[in-house]
């Protein structure tokens, strides 16, 4: 396996917890892939539905046809009043906070939104660490995300190259974490999984190979 660039390994800002390293890679995989981000988050009124699931779903599909969504990661979160509101984090385009107010107020039922560009000048890992601090919070449900974040897919190949680096790490001796993030920004840079699929099949180890690796 050669992944040969980097040779000095960044660590990442926050990894309190498996559940927070977890979420830090779904945000920050998806920031890779580029684009404008904004931070979306939607309020529930006493005249609200217990949950947004179905509003969200409602509220998405009319952005999305009007081509101002392209991706998002959102998550739920309890109110005091028992309500959920939820916080989203989307690729897309620029949506007036009035039209948006509107259109959720008649959906949901509830006019107070907030939305906010992500500054350019405010990096991944930073935004990504403050995803994964947020949704580590005890009153926070599963966050979820579209396929378009990344692709379909992306976790499970996540994991695969990460055992693959793991594999040829044991065989070889020390390999750089660095060189796995590098290999994966790459796949993600290309914004296809088609690149990253001809690599597994190329270099990953069967099952055999694999069993002789220690447990962990």
């Amino acid at each position: 396996m050669p992944p040969n660039q980097p040779q000095n390994p960044t660590q990442d800002p926050f990894r309190p917890t498996q559940k927070s390293r977890r979420c830090y890679h779904r945000v920050i995989s998806g920031l890779e892939r580029g684009g404008q981000f904004r931070f979306l988050t939607l309020t529930s009124s006493n005249d609200s539905p217990d949950t947004v699931q179905r509003s969200w779903r409602c509220i998405y599909m009319r952005l999305q046809r009007r081509a101002l969504i392209e991706a998002y990661i959102k998550v739920p979160e309890q109110s005091k009043n028992g309500k959920q509101h939820l916080h989203v984090l989307f690729r897309g385009q620029y949506i007036a906070q009035a039209y948006i107010s509107e259109l959720w107020n008649q959906i949901h039922h509830a006019k107070v939104v907030d939305i906010r560009a992500v500054g350019k000048r405010r990096s991944k890992r930073a935004l990504a660490a403050y995803m994964a601090k947020y949704l580590s919070k005890e009153n926070i449900f599963r966050y979820s995300w579209s396929w378009s974040w990344v692709w379909r897919g992306f976790c499970r190949h996540w994991d695969r190259l990460k055992r693959l680096w793991r594999y040829y790490d044991y065989l070889g001796g020390p390999m750089p974490f660095s060189n796995l993030i590098w290999l994966w920004r790459y796949f993600l840079h290309r914004r296809t999984p088609k690149l990253i699929i001809t690599y597994l099949a190329k270099w990953e180890p069967t099952k055999e190979q694999y069993a002789k690796l220690p447990a962990t």
